[in-house]
């Protein structure tokens, strides 16, 4: 195995570890349905009170999608922080994030390999184990807000996982990947 071999095993072994450490931790915190606060509560926290991102069923809380308190996507210019936001992936259904791109205030990144067509409005693509590039492309900013996707779901969550990983707090996933996107309807591009 060369170099170039073992760094890329070790880095696709450490996301796989930091995605067990995820999958394990949210099975410890519940198996509620993801939509119970989809909608929030319109009071302009990230979460239930108690300084997480969230309640534990999947979802982001009640003030992550830009509700206009100055947190993430209110469009007014402002760098965004993490503060007060425990950085979690977080998981969107097709409907979800078809309701996010119809007022898109964020990075949409493709990150399955190899290519396999695109969602409508995506960005950019680079691969689940490029990290460095990921990083780039959402800048300095932990608070950068990005949604993730691949064919079917693992390989966002890894990158996802890894990113999270590295403080970045607003990182979304599409677990259902393209395969679910256009199963629920909504058009890929080739």
């Amino acid at each position: 195995m060369n170099c170039t071999s073992r760094a890329t095993f070790a880095l696709i072994s450490t996301l796989v570890a930091a995605l067990a450490a995820c999958t394990a931790e949210s099975d410890d915190m519940g198996s509620e349905d993801t939509q119970a606060t989809e909608s929030g509560d319109g009071d302009g926290d990230a979460g239930d009170g108690d300084g997480d991102a969230g309640d534990g069923d999947g979802d982001s809380g009640d003030g992550d999608a830009g509700d206009g308190d100055g947190d993430a996507g209110d469009g007014d210019g402002d760098a965004l922080d993490c503060e007060g936001i425990t950085p979690a992936v977080i998981e969107l259904t097709p409907a979800e994030l078809d309701a996010m791109l119809a007022a898109k205030d964020f990075e949409f990144i493709n990150v399955h390999v190899p290519y396999a067509g695109e969602i409508p409005g995506t960005d950019t693509h680079i691969a689940f184990t490029d990290i460095a590039a990921l990083e780039t492309e959402l800048g300095n900013d932990v608070g950068t807000k990005a949604v993730l996707y691949c064919l079917t779901g693992p390989m966002s969550a890894m990158a996802g996982a890894a990113l999270v990983e590295l403080g970045y707090c607003r990182i979304y996933d599409l677990p259902a990947g393209m395969v679910g996107w256009q199963a629920e309807g909504y058009p890929v591009d080739p």
